[in-house]
């Protein structure tokens, strides 16, 4: 009776498919799947929220994008270290608590930040602090979420949801300036910390309502006996490196990941400085309201058209897009140009990042999709660290003063780039969007990342043993 319970919440006929018959297409939208979604529909609108409220508030208190690029850093380093323990906790633990215990945490790091407000005692290295308990809390909360979702959405209904998340997550960016700037105005950041609380709490209580749903996603490895807390880390470490040794050609996927979401990510981050340099954060709230409706574009477009086959082109062709935009942004002064880039950047990326996505849940084996989920994060966030590091130094240290007015470049790349304020980060938006069109055509000539759908099979959505050491079947 317990399996066919899973079986129908997994959308497939108890018993299995007999000869002759044709399963029925499961729904997308099952209450389970419904509850998560609300979920991370909550935990985005707070944090999208929170990310402008204090992005803006960094930047007005120092005008510096150096130290705007040192709150994101603080962020990255702690995010990398709790990798092995992300990994361990989604997949070998219950995750309605992993879960639940970070909103609860995340909620508790408002109210610390509210209380530091309130009492006039919040400075920029208060929220570096906050920013690294954050990015603690995330880098634990993602992998257990996304795990969870592969789990419960089926295998040909996986880039949809990946699409209907983003939609979401796009509509809240939109949505999400111009209603920070709005209780800013009315209650300051102290409203917007209130309205983050509220949304926390209510992402746990859906959140764990919908895993008590689908108890089969509760956990990736079966727990035949209890493991310890270290055990299970060692575990979860050594099955990521057996799956990367048995496909390649996915290992190739998250060196590529890892290399384009670095040069990429100079570009996002230092968006607000790049806008704020020159116009104010209304045109802000403008430029990232734009992106935020490219990316609902092309949520939406995922959600229309069945993307489930050469899933890899489309992660490629719509990283050359992206890149192609933000050197344009680059280029750009004014804040029409850099709405239509961001829309259009933002809009190629998600059906990108939704198709990347895709393809990690279905190759992934159940068992370590949460272990391998977290090390794709922390490898991200290593490529983070190092291009942070250097984009802040050069962007305000070399790139604006060489391009000021009276600046050593002002008479040669001056000419193609332009002179005065901004000029540097926007220089910084060229070499990192060149180098990005760059790395997907070379990636687009590679034949085995190319053909990466065919040539890795998907993985079969069976329960594995607690303690298996044996690999699995080679790919790639």
């Amino acid at each position: 009776m317990r399996n066919e319970a899973v079986l129908r919440e997994a959308g497939e006929p108890p018993g299995g498919a007999t000869e002759g018959h044709v399963p029925r297409a499961a729904p997308l939208m099952r209450p389970a799947f419904a509850l998560l979604w609300l979920s991370e529909t909550a935990f985005d609108l707070g944090s999208a929220l929170m990310g402008f409220a204090l992005g803006v508030w960094i930047f007005q208190q120092t005008g510096s994008a150096e130290q705007f690029s040192h709150a994101m850093l603080a962020a990255a380093v702690p995010a990398v270290l709790m990798a092995p323990v992300a990994g361990s906790l989604a997949d070998r633990f219950d995750r309605r608590w992993v879960i639940g215990s970070c909103d609860v945490m995340s909620a508790l790091s408002v109210v610390c930040l509210a209380w530091l407000l309130f009492s006039q005692r919040l400075v920029v290295e208060h929220l570096y602090v906050f920013n690294a308990v954050a990015a603690i809390i995330n880098a634990v909360r993602t992998p257990a979420y996304r795990a969870a979702v592969s789990v419960i959405v089926p295998k040909d209904k996986m880039t949809q949801a990946s699409g209907l998340i983003g939609m979401t997550q796009s509509l809240l960016q939109i949505g999400a300036p111009m209603a920070a700037g709005y209780v800013m105005g009315v209650s300051g950041l102290e409203g917007v910390i209130a309205v983050d609380i509220v949304m926390v709490a209510g992402g746990a209580l859906a959140a764990f309502g919908g895993l008590s749903r689908a108890r089969h996603a509760i956990r990736g490895v079966a727990v035949s006996e209890p493991v310890s807390f270290a055990h299970g880390t060692v575990l979860s470490l050594a099955a990521v490196l057996r799956y990367f040794r048995s496909a390649p050609t996915m290992l190739g996927l998250a060196g590529y990941g890892v290399l384009q979401q670095g040069l990429l990510v100079v570009a996002t981050s230092m968006m607000t400085p790049l806008v704020l340099s020159t116009h104010s954060s209304d045109v802000l709230g403008l430029v990232l309201t734009c992106g935020a409706a490219g990316g609902l574009a092309g949520s939406v477009l995922l959600l229309l058209v069945r993307m489930n086959r050469r899933l890899m082109l489309w992660v490629l062709g719509g990283d050359f897009a992206l890149s192609l935009f933000v050197l344009l942004a680059g280029f750009a002064t004014s804040s029409f140009v850099w709405c239509v880039c961001a829309f259009c950047a933002l809009m190629a990326g998600s059906a990108s990042g939704a198709c990347a996505g895709a393809l990690w849940m279905r190759k992934t084996p159940k068992a370590s999709r949460g272990s391998v989920f977290a090390w794709i994060a922390a490898l991200d966030l290593l490529a983070m660290c190092a291009v942070l590091v250097l984009a802040g130094y050069l962007g305000e240290r070399v790139f604006e003063p060489a391009l000021a007015a009276e600046g050593r470049w002002a008479d040669s790349l001056g000419v193609w780039v332009g002179t005065g304020k901004g000029r540097g980060l926007g220089f910084l938006f060229i070499v990192c969007g060149a180098g990005s069109a760059l790395l997907s055509l070379v990636a687009l000539a590679q034949p085995r990342l190319r053909r990466l759908d065919r040539r890795v099979p998907d993985a079969l959505d069976v329960p594995s043993p607690a303690v298996s050491s044996s690999p699995p079947a080679a790919a790639g």
